[in-house]
């Protein structure tokens, strides 16, 4: 429930590489894009999912602040993401509910499921269907982890109205609001140190996981293999990628394999959703979003050894872009920011 009333919504994505920050506002029945900022965090920043030093991890976001591009911050409210390695999404099936039991009923349901004793964690949910309430989307977060971010938050100055996993903001953000996704559909994350994949149907996630792959590993390989430097390597993926046409072929090379390890990933994770989901429909179709996105050629190739259309989602999609612009390939990192901003618009 959302107490901030102001049209303004500013989202908020924590990671151990970066901290990024937007505000949305709507106007006239259109969500415009009017602030953005980014900061690389300080090493040691994170440990085990958590801030290890409040003090500087406030500094930080006052930092952040200070980075704005358009306007001003508005609101002290956010909508900020909690670390996907710690946190917990799965839809359950409900025995018959009384109404007068609904909540603890599926507080019991829920302990047949969760990974970590239920005490130990903040347990959230909502039906997958209000018509039908059969099933119920559980999430979960160990309550260190959830207290340790609320207090830098606060002492930053801002006020987290909701703190959700990311996997659901990065759906929310790629899609359009007013329309729901009916076939299920596959986002594959691919951020600087972790790529997730989700299934997405229906506007919510059966089923989500951790890949091996990601865009800071595929550096490092070059770095080894090649013998670069980091900075050399990166600029060679940058610069190269996958494209069959460029004249280094070690850096094809290189990509390759790893991204084959990748596309097999992608398709067990299929095959897992098939056996232990009930579906009406097949996937048909691979979203890449996350900085890693952006890599030269690497929807085609993705789409080549999955036989899944593969597409660049598009951050972007339910935005009025205004006075303020960010480009295309910068909005693939922005994806989970945007995605919580417009939580409140739904």
């Amino acid at each position: 429930m959302f107490l901030n009333h102001s049209p303004y919504s500013v989202g908020l994505d924590i990671s151990e590489r970066a901290l990024r920050i937007v505000q949305l506002k709507k106007t006239s029945g259109k969500i415009k894009l009017v602030s953005w900022a980014e900061l690389k965090s300080e090493p040691g920043l994170f440990k085990d999912n958590q801030f290890t030093d409040i003090k500087q991890a406030v500094e930080q976001f006052k930092t952040l602040a200070k980075e704005i591009e358009g306007q001003k911050i508005h609101t002290h409210y956010c909508v900020a993401c909690l670390p996907e390695q710690k946190t917990f999404i799965k839809v359950i099936d409900l025995p018959a509910i009384k109404a007068k039991d609904i909540t603890s009923d599926i507080i019991e349901e829920s302990k047949k499921h969760i990974p970590y004793p239920l005490e130990q964690a903040y347990l959230d949910w909502q039906y997958v269907n209000e018509k039908d309430k059969s099933r119920a989307i559980i999430g979960l977060c160990p309550k260190d982890i959830v207290e340790n971010y609320q207090t830098v938050l606060n002492q930053a100055g801002l006020q987290p109205e909701i703190l959700e996993i990311e996997a659901m903001s990065i759906c929310r953000g790629l899609f359009p609001l007013t329309k729901k996704v009916e076939e299920p559909v596959m986002v594959l994350d691919m951020g600087a140190t972790r790529t997730g994949l989700v299934i997405y149907e229906e506007n919510y996630i059966p089923f989500s996981l951790s890949l091996k792959i990601s865009s800071e590993n595929l550096t490092d390989c070059l770095a080894k293999e090649l013998e670069l430097t980091p900075e050399q390597a990166e600029e060679a993926k940058v610069k190269i990628g996958l494209d069959p046409d460029k004249a280094n072929g070690g850096v094809l090379k290189i990509l390759t394999k790893n991204l084959e390890e990748l596309s097999q990933e992608i398709r067990e994770a299929k095959y897992f959703y098939y056996e232990h989901f009930a579906q009406k429909e097949t996937i048909k179709k691979i979203y890449l979003t996350g900085g890693g996105a952006n890599l030269k050629g690497l929807a085609p190739f993705i789409q080549n050894l999955t036989k899944l259309e593969t597409i660049i989602g598009d951050p972007l999609i339910n935005l009025t872009i205004g006075k303020i612009e960010i480009t295309e390939k910068q909005s693939q990192s922005f994806a989970t920011a945007i995605g919580l901003a417009l939580r409140k618009y739904q």
